[in-house]
């Protein structure tokens, strides 16, 4: 791990960074690399193809990832190099391109099939056929895969054996959303719900084979509750042994027939939902978990056909259920996990769990913000004064002030992260199109990405894997991505333990879910936060001249991230009125001292001013008594007419304006929003 010093400098960072990837290859067990953003992790990953013994699988999110490795290695003649095909951008039936429609596929890939068993099984739904370019880069890929030197691909390809037997096994950043279902899932559009497609598959075994104990389960409510009779249970358990649980199996199981039928129930994950339920125990509040912890169904549960590593787990409070199938990674060469925030009881949870990973770090996090600043130029400015966990579309009050102080603040319009619920309200009144900045890549285009195509906003759970503001050098990350109490109780649930949440009515930073929890809590929570501000000014063109300026409203940060600077948005009336009178008044006079005025003639020269609004010289009287402890209000006692205090601005100060007509004081880091009509002006 490079010292402080040594992490100002980006091209130091960059060496280090490919030195620590080359010497995982040597390490007798998986290492996760902690690197900064633009520490050259990608190419130096790539590089590995050239070097390494062993030929590299390298695995990532993004398409523009793919590119990158993709021109890195067409400049070079000596490395072979595959990108591992996916159906939706290489099937011509997938792409809409054939007679039959890309639902039919879409349907039968929602149900579990993978795009190359629907060609095999459903050849009537694939026009297209073994000749079209899906299927033949496949046959190519397998046929060739020993004189491949790289191979690009997803992270979901990691689950097809020939891509990692006895290759390097690169991936690229913590994405567990190919390895991960929920039943039901919101989005799907097929019919997911174990509570119809389970019943479906039991009675499609009662059907056809007598050896399984219909009578006793014919649906959810009957495994949950006489999984415990042990002659009918032992039973469900052996025939399960002998036809297999898993998703793979199932693809070729005659007891699980999909049609496309818009009410058929088959699925290709029933039968390891059906037999998870036979296997679950609880392990924590609503929660239940299949394999038990403890182990003692583990060889049952392999038995069946299903991985060491495989998971189901049951929200009893929702009957919602999850399946975790971590892919066998057990004859890669190597695997390398690299990540600029990591969460290491994930990446092993996922990735390693078996022998877990050994942790490398390009630099510690402490020095985190100094390379931010130092070698990716950027500037952090806090401009939020709570948590606004946005999830639920609950905006804080002070958002419209706090977009118009960053556009006036850099007389520009900016990009935006944030909750997409929060995004939408946003998008509803009219923030969007005020302060946001178009989006030039996708303008008049369909982006189902974005709560809107036009705008360069995008939502927490898609900025991770998008490289859309690297030349953004001004942007805003609004509130923070609550992740709900059941996420955290799902993670930790598949980690094996329970959690118990204290201060469960306070919606504030204090809640704690246990030392686990917090940490699953801070990975979809705080690092999600840095991920956003990561994205802003990655391109040379930007952190090689000015650099990016990011504006951050929420303190949902780790505790080693640090702020250059805080602003906080002041936007009383009464006292807005008051300071904008004490600014004008300073700046009309010649001579400083000739600006104090008593509270009586500070109230009267707002009363008779009809730029400023209605205020009672009470009123006025308050707002001085609170804004006299300001360094930038000079307050002189027993100075004035019959020993009033006087009062005066003292000549510090920024007058800022927004593009919607706001004004805006800045100064000693609070923003007051101005009480004016358009026609004040100093």
């Amino acid at each position: 791990m490079l010292d402080s010093d040594e992490a100002v400098n980006l091209d130091v960072i960059r060496d280090h960074t490919e030195t620590l990837i080359r010497e995982a290859c040597d390490s007798d067990q998986p290492v996760l690399i902690e690197a900064p953003p633009n520490s050259g992790k990608t190419t130096s990953a790539i590089k590995l193809a050239r070097h390494a013994e062993k030929p590299v699988t390298y695995l990532a999110g993004r398409i523009d990832l793919y590119e990158q490795a993709e021109e890195w290695c067409e400049n070079r003649d000596d490395i072979r190099f595959e990108r591992i095909p996916a159906p939706h951008r290489s099937c011509d039936t997938f792409k809409g391109s054939t007679e039959v429609s890309p639902s039919v596929v879409e349907r039968l890939y929602a149900k579990g099939y993978s795009g190359r068993y629907i060609h095999l099984r459903f050849p009537d739904k694939t026009p297209c056929g073994r000749s079209c370019e899906y299927f033949q880069a496949m046959k190519r890929i397998d046929d060739e895969i020993e004189s491949i030197d790289l191979l690009i691909g997803h992270h979901s390809h990691c689950n097809r054996h020939q891509y990692v037997t006895d290759r390097v096994v690169i991936i690229d950043e913590f994405n567990p959303d190919p390895f991960l279902h929920s039943f039901p899932d919101e989005s799907s559009n097929v019919i997911d719900d174990p509570g119809e497609i389970i019943p479906e598959f039991l009675n499609a075994v009662a059907e056809s084979d007598s050896e399984f104990p219909a009578e006793t389960y014919q649906d959810v409510t009957d495994l949950l509750q006489r999984r415990d009779g042990p002659t009918e249970w032992t039973a469900a358990i052996e025939w399960f042994k002998k036809y297999k649980a898993s998703r793979f199996d199932a693809q070729r199981a005659e007891f699980v027939e999909p049609t496309l039928e818009p009410y058929n129930s088959a699925h290709a994950y029933a039968p390891l939902l059906t037999f998870s339920l036979l296997c679950m125990e609880r392990i924590g509040p609503g929660i239940e978990l299949a394999p038990p912890p403890d182990g003692h169904l583990d060889e049952i549960w392999q038995d069946a056909g299903l991985g060491p590593a495989t998971k189901c787990l049951r929200n009893r409070n929702t009957g919602m259920m999850y399946t975790l199938e971590p892919p066998n990674l057990s004859s890669a060469a190597q695997v390398i996990g690299l990540d600029g925030t990591p969460t290491i009881e994930l990446w092993n949870l996922l990735f390693a769990p078996e022998t877990g990973f050994k942790h490398e770090q390009v630099i510690s996090r402490d020095d985190f913000t100094t390379y931010l600043r130092s070698a990716m130029n950027m500037s952090l400015i806090q401009i939020g004064d709570g948590w606004h966990p946005y999830a639920g579309g609950n905006l804080s009050e002070l958002d419209a002030e706090r977009f118009a102080a960053v556009q006036a603040l850099e007389d520009e319009r900016f990009a935006l992260v944030s909750t997409k619920k929060a995004i939408e309200e946003y998008h509803e009144e009219g923030l969007l199109d005020s302060f946001v900045k178009r989006n030039p890549a996708q303008d008049g285009e369909d982006d189902s990405n974005r709560v809107s195509e036009h705008h360069q906003a995008l939502h927490y759970a898609t900025v991770k894997s998008s490289n859309d503001f690297k030349t953004e050098s001004v942007g805003v990350v609004a509130g923070m991505p609550h992740p709900g109490d059941d996420v955290i109780r799902i993670w930790a649930g598949f980690c094996g333990h329970p959690v118990e949440i204290t201060e469960d009515d306070d919606p504030a930073e204090d809640r704690s879910f246990g030392d686990l929890g917090d940490k699953i809590y801070h990975h979809f929570a705080h690092n999600q936060v840095v991920q956003a501000i990561l994205r802003f000014g990655r391109d040379e063109s930007v952190y090689g001249n000015e650099g990016a300026t990011v504006y951050i409203s929420t303190y949902a940060l780790p505790d080693w991230f640090d702020a250059d600077q805080e602003y906080n948005i002041r936007s009383k009336t009464k006292e807005s009125a008051v300071l904008a009178k004490l600014f004008e008044l300073y700046h009309a006079e010649e001579q400083p001292r000739h600006a104090f005025r008593t509270i009586r003639q500070i109230y009267d020269q707002i009363d008779t001013d009809e730029n400023y609004p209605d205020i009672s010289q009470r009123g006025v009287r308050e707002s001085l008594n609170r804004l006299a402890s300001k360094e930038y209000i000079s307050v002189e006692e027993d100075a004035g007419e019959y020993a009033a205090d006087i009062y005066r601005w003292d000549g510090d100060g920024r007058l800022l304006q927004a593009s919607d007509g706001n004004r805006f004081l800045l100064v000693n880091g609070e923003i007051h929003t101005l009480a004016i009509t358009d026609e004040w002006s100093v």
